[in-house]
């Protein structure tokens, strides 16, 4: 029982895919089902058309044929002719109405996952669980509910049709019933039985997938050319993929060999169930028990009826396997984001009057126990510009985030103007950062949409492009590309340019300095740029951003110097703070290491005047 309920306990997606169906076309959907009932109406028709042919012309052989009589039978093969063509047609404007109606359900699910993903919370997509998750979403793939509407519809055409012709069966003899049962049955429990281990066994394969197609990309990759050739590391990688491939290859092979023993054996036993039905309804008619044309009607809906059996066994089946791999797309469209707008949210003052602060912080990813960022505490008053100084893995990035509330504090809380940050209209409290990561993206975009994303409620062409532009110091080499600011960043496409590291950064900066936000955030912003490009940048920053305020995270302590406010974090915690003639006169972390990049630069200076 339980393995039963096992089985078919993802059927009940089923209930999930109506309302999709009802949300991508509503007039699709009744006119496909319209269509479905005329297929089915017509099929009908056809069949009793067809045994009342031959009850007519076997009543013929066996009397005197009157003139009268093969009017009948005309008459009759010129109906079943007319039910047939409309039978056809309908059948070929309902698959037309179904293509379109799938076409609309795969759209409309892509929408659907694609708002999912956009608004998943960031540690969503930093866990395991999002590629797993997704890799799952992807392999149930946008055609499934699709799949799943046309099985439906031919599922209940063949159910519908089926009854119709057991009705007919057991007017010729229900001794004949059990037949048509063991040609069916036993078929569709194999079916299922195999299309739930195959579900189990892809299910529990999607991380080899994944480091399959990983490897695929590594090898295929330009990001990756320059150091797998360097390295010859293209034979390693591609034994790696064969072997994998191989072991998946093997283990989805094992399976369907067994599959297809055991349905080679329950064909056979249906084929000879058949047989002997055949044998004892000819019997029977040489007996005198049933008339020649119930034993030719036998053998034409008995073998429409072996059709449908098998159509609906493979129906059955697939629309079993296409809801199992629909519960892996709900599964993903069932993410709903913790990070969440509050009930009754409070208005974010633009500009903000206080600034923003972060009281006795604590923060742990999730998963973790081990505390990334420690008692913190930090302000960013308005017009102030703060910079954070620390080693790698020193939890900077980590406060950005809590900045920007992609993750919400373990411990402790960040205000604005003296107000909860999560008490504000996320979408609304986000909008006060302009913020550049040192893993800033690349779009396979112009330059001008490259810049316009910082702020995309930005009209097309809006002069604040190249504002910002002149502002990060990109407009120079941006005027000398091949079409200016329309020039394409990539090679992907036809017509795309490529640029420098450096250049891309500067591109980014100019969409940092795109949003007219409250805050301005740079992440190691300089890390690709030489140093009379970084001295241009921060020469006049004060000016650059507006008097807005900022904060910066750089390595380079000579940049962070300019800073009204610095504070060094080290080991997730704030271990000092103040300006940078302070934390000199203090003599600790900070002091050392700007003396140690000092010392690096004094060295340079005395062998060029040496030299």
């Amino acid at each position: 029982m339980l393995k039963m309920q096992r089985i078919f306990h993802p059927l009940r997606t089923l209930r999930r895919i109506f309302p999709l169906l009802w949300a991508s076309s509503r007039k699709w959907t009744l006119l496909s089902t319209i269509l479905l009932v005329l297929e089915i109406g017509f099929g009908l028709a056809v069949l009793y058309l067809l045994k009342q042919m031959v009850d007519v012309v076997t009543e013929l052989l066996g009397e005197e044929a009157a003139s009268q009589d093969f009017v009948s039978v005309i008459g009759y093969v010129a109906l079943t002719g007319a039910a047939t063509l409309a039978f056809m047609t309908s059948r070929a404007l309902a698959n037309l109405a179904r293509e379109a109606q799938s076409l609309l359900v795969a759209d409309h699910i892509d929408r659907q996952i694609h708002e999912r993903a956009v608004r998943a919370d960031l540690a969503f997509y930093e866990s395991p669980r999002y590629f797993d998750t997704l890799e799952r979403a992807r392999e149930a793939g946008n055609q499934r509910p699709a799949q799943v509407v046309v099985n439906v519809m031919m599922l209940i055409k063949n159910c519908v049709m089926l009854t119709a012709i057991v009705v007919l069966i057991l007017s010729i003899n229900w001794l004949v019933l059990p037949v048509l049962m063991i040609a069916i049955v036993p078929a569709l429990l194999v079916r299922l039985h195999f299309t739930r281990q195959l579900y189990d066994w892809q299910r529990h394969r999607t991380q080899m997938e994944r480091r399959a197609s990983y490897l695929d990309w590594l090898m295929t990759s330009d990001l990756h050319a320059k150091e797998l050739r360097l390295l010859q590391l293209g034979d390693f990688l591609r034994e790696q993929y064969s072997e994998l491939r191989g072991r998946i290859r093997r283990e989805r092979m094992h399976i369907t060999q067994r599959r297809t023993r055991v349905e080679v054996l329950v064909g056979s036993v249906a084929t000879i169930a058949f047989f002997g039905a055949l044998a004892f309804l000819a019997w029977q008619t040489a007996e005198g028990h049933n008339s020649i044309g119930d034993l030719v009607l036998f053998l034409l809906i008995f073998q429409r009826a072996q059709t449908m059996g098998q159509e609906l066994v493979q129906q059955l089946s697939k629309l079993y396997e296409d809801h199992l791999y629909m519960g892996l797309l709900f599964e993903f469209m069932d993410i709903r984001p913790e990070i969440a707008e509050p009930v009754n949210p409070v208005t974010v003052s633009e500009p903000p009057q206080e600034g923003i602060h972060f009281e006795q912080v604590s923060f742990c990813y999730p998963g973790t126990k081990a505390p990334v960022l420690s008692q913190i505490d930090l302000t960013i008053r308005p017009g102030q510009i703060v910079a954070l100084v620390g080693a790698n893995g020193s939890g900077k990035t980590s406060l950005i985030k809590l900045l920007c509330r992609l993750y919400d504090p373990t411990a402790g809380r960040i205000t604005l103007d003296g107000v909860d940050i999560r008490d504000y209209s996320l979408e609304d409290y986000r909008r006060l950062f302009s913020v550049i990561f040192q893993d800033y993206s690349h779009y396979a975009a112009s330059v001008s949409e490259n810049i316009r994303f910082g702020d995309i409620l930005q009209p097309v062409g809006t002069p604040s492009i190249k504002t910002a532009a002149i502002k990060a110091g990109a407009d120079p080499f941006i005027e000398g590309l091949s079409a200016g600011y329309d020039t394409l960043l990539t090679r992907m496409f036809d017509d795309g340019q490529e640029i420098s590291l450096g250049q891309w950064q500067k591109v980014a900066l100019a969409r940092a300095f795109m949003r007219q936000s409250s805050v301005i955030i740079l992440d190691e912003p300089t890390s690709a740029l030489d140093p009379g490009a970084e001295f241009e940048l921060f020469e006049n920053f004060r000016e650059r951003i507006n008097h807005r305020a900022a904060l910066v995270i750089s390595h380079r302590l000579s940049t962070v110097r300019m800073a009204d406010y610095i504070y060094v974090l080290d080991q997730g915690m704030i271990r000092e703070s103040g300006s940078h003639d302070e934390l000199i006169r203090h003599g600790g972390i900070y002091c050392r290491l700007f003396t140690q990049q000092a010392h690096h630069y004094r060295e340079v200076r005395d062998r060029e005047v040496r030299a």
